[in-house]
């Protein structure tokens, strides 16, 4: 089965290179598809040089043989990986180091967000891993874990914000590192069939991960327009939920991979450094990796954000990942197969009697400062004291503090997670800063609190999200400060995952990627204020019919005025419109729901939102649903805010004589759920 290397194949791989380095290539890509699914991103950190040598003294070293590969997301370059091998030989003992950088860009709703990861790692000549030290920037500065395997446990430190986080992972047993794999593989994998199973530790995470290898033939593979003859191989990772086809020469090396993931197929193959890095720094992915990781809802919900419960189908399109577990304080699995989750999800409710304790140890746990929630921060502690320290009901407190944090971040694409300590400095972040400096600032302040990863749904959709716990009376109470409510978290979310992450990122993320871009989520029935709406099989969205518009869902109704043609219906989040319509004029008018607006006086908001959309725009109002109104208006634009509930429902009208036209649209506007 012997590869004929033509010449263009032997520039693509050197036939001299110690042995394929992909495995911890593997190992970051992994961990990208993870983090892809949180977004995290962004810069490079230094060289990784000094760590082994702090183990290996003084070394003998064999001459560094470098390995570029390529990747391409659903047929767009995205990145690439370096791969780096060397032999050591310390005190009559040959050690292998290796080194993998990865670097990958993405598009998220219209801006760049790379993924830059490194390890270095350490093995003996046999391929037993010593050693791992790994780093990621998922911000503006680096998180470095180093993980030192000894006698019976692994031992973890993690650095962020100059400060230095140790812990004791228990293991017994073999870990391979990348040339141990590499040696499994070469030397087990002989005849179709044959099988092998390892184990690796994914240092960036902190998790210990059993893969597994088989030989599923020989084929002809196309590289870079010459058929290669290449050993296929069949990888699955069941922690990870990762599953790779994976092509080898015979000398072992790696000539390429394919990997699925949430946001379309993943692909590395073997290239050159010219190739790899041309047009590098402009790199980015020509779709949106945010926008198809969304689920789209089955109805609209109206008052989402006060919602008391819901009963949710839940379909996985990898029922051979398995489900993590779903059950949680206020989150129930009702029936369970491999394909499929029912689940009912209730909203907290304070005025019910909790019987559920924790020991002291249990709370002190989620009280402690760590890596990514740094409660002893002097910043968290100060803002702590100054916002919530007079206030002595603990559920006040916290909801100060949720406000608080609402009200001073700014949500930044380009920021996805960062230690507390960063986020309270900078002030920005996505739902992960939100959710990271609120766990901390509870915890500050004398509350227990848990960081939670899942899915929340907002206008239509359901997209990844992070919020808190906080123990307040004998009961988990769900908090968020960046998607709002009146008062504890609503039932329109899904918990995958509960942490105090004090190991790490590790246990959520695993446990988010069995659920994120791999399930379509029903839901069967919905309850708010009290009462109960049941979602009829079949039933849908909206209907477009004898000239109006209707939503099931929202149970509203928009008539088309004469003349008037509608061209734009529920549109995907963050786009906000329900309904869109075009007169034969080239006038507009469109309808879209805002959700909830995180303000003390909502209608005086409402007002300031209005006027910043038209410039220079006369405020009136009129009344709407038995109510008055604020309707900002001018020639060519006019704009209208209607409040029911929770819920924010904005009219525009844009033409000659937009206020007349609003006006006549407003009176075609009903609502059958009107809510104070």
């Amino acid at each position: 089965m012997l590869v004929c290397f033509n010449h263009n194949y032997d520039r693509k791989i050197k036939a001299r290179f110690l042995a394929s380095r992909l495995p911890a290539a593997k190992q970051l890509l992994a961990i990208s598809v993870l983090l892809l699914a949180l977004f995290i991103l962004q810069n490079l950190w230094a060289s990784y040089g000094q760590a082994a040598q702090e183990i290996v003294a003084s070394p003998s070293i064999e001459k560094a043989e470098t390995q570029w590969y390529l990747i391409t997301l659903s047929g767009q370059k995205i990145g690439y990986i370096k791969e780096t091998g060397q032999k050591i030989k310390d005190n009559g003992q040959w050690f292998f180091k290796s080194y993998a950088e990865s670097k990958m860009a993405f598009n998220r709703l219209g801006k760049k967000a790379e993924i830059v990861s490194k390890s270095e790692y350490l093995e003996t000549e046999d391929g037993q891993l010593k050693k791992v030290v790994a780093e990621m920037v998922m911000s503006s500065a680096p998180v470095r874990v180093e993980a030192l395997v000894e006698e019976g446990k692994i031992v973890i430190k993690t650095m962020a914000s100059g400060r230095t986080f140790s812990r004791d992972l228990p293991f017994t047993g073999q870990l391979l590192g990348p040339e141990g794999i590499s040696q499994l593989t070469q030397t087990r994998l002989k005849q179709p069939g044959d099988k092998i199973e390892y184990k690796t530790l994914l240092a960036e995470i902190s998790q210990i991960v059993t893969s597994e290898r088989q030989l599923a033939g020989e084929e002809e593979i196309d590289f870079y327009g010459q058929k290669i003859k290449a050993r296929k191989i069949e990888e699955k990772t069941p922690g990870v939920g990762s599953t790779r086809q994976v092509w080898i020469d015979e000398a072992g090396h790696e000539i390429k991979s394919v990997e699925s993931s949430p946001f379309g197929d993943l692909i590395v193959v073997a290239s050159t450094e010219e190739e790899v890095l041309m047009g590098i720094e402009g790199l980015s992915s020509s779709g949106d990796q945010y926008q198809v990781s969304l689920i789209k809802s089955n109805v609209r919900l109206p008052q989402a954000r006060v919602g008391q419960r819901l009963l949710i189908r839940i379909q996985t399109e990898k029922p051979e990942s398995g489900w993590p577990d779903l059950n949680h304080d206020y989150q129930r699995v009702i029936s369970q197969t491999a394909e499929t989750t029912i689940l009912a999800i209730s909203q907290v409710n304070l005025k019910t009697p909790s019987s559920k304790k924790l020991t002291p140890e249990d709370l002190q746990q989620y009280l402690q400062a760590n890596a990514y929630l740094d409660a002893d921060d002097p910043e968290i502690k100060k803002v702590a004291a100054e916002v919530a320290g007079p206030i002595k009901d603990p559920y006040a407190k916290a909801l100060q503090l949720r406000n608080w944090v609402t009200t001073n971040m700014t949500f930044d694409l380009g920021i996805v997670f960062a230690p507390a300590s960063e986020v309270i400095r900078n002030k920005k972040g996505t739902c992960a800063g939100y959710a990271s400096l609120l766990a901390s600032l509870l915890r500050a302040a004398g509350i227990p609190s848990r960081y939670l990863m899942g899915l929340v749904y907002v206008n239509g959709v359901w997209g990844g999200h992070a919020w808190v716990e906080a123990w307040i009376a004998d009961r988990w109470v769900p908090l968020d400060a960046a998607i709002p409510g009146p008062g504890p978290a609503d039932a329109a979310r899904l918990v995958v995952a509960a942490s105090g992450l004090e190991e790490g990122l590790g246990e959520s993320l695993l446990a988010a990627q069995k659920i994120f871009g791999q399930v379509n989520i029903e839901i069967q029935d919905y309850s708010f204020d009290g009462h109960r709406y049941r979602v009829e099989p079949g039933q849908p969205l909206y209907e477009v019919k004898d000239g109006s518009y209707f939503n099931y869902g929202l149970q509203l109704s928009l008539k088309a005025p004469d003349g008037f043609t509608f061209y734009d219906t529920d549109k995907v989040w963050p786009d906000k419109t329900l309904v869109a319509l075009r007169g034969p004029a080239g006038e507009t008018i469109k309808l879209t729901q805002e959700g909830w607006f995180p303000a003390a006086d909502l209608d005086q908001h409402l007002v300031s939102q209005l006027k910043k959309m038209v410039n220079d725009g006369r405020l009136v109002y009129q009344t709407v649903w038995g109510k008055k109104r604020p309707v900002v208006v001018s020639g060519e634009k006019s704009v209208a805010g209607i409040i029911n509930g929770v819920d924010i429902f904005v009219l525009t009208a844009e033409g000659a004589d937009s206020e007349r036209l609003l006006s006549e649209v407003l009176k075609n506007l009903s609502c059958q759920l009107v809510i104070k």
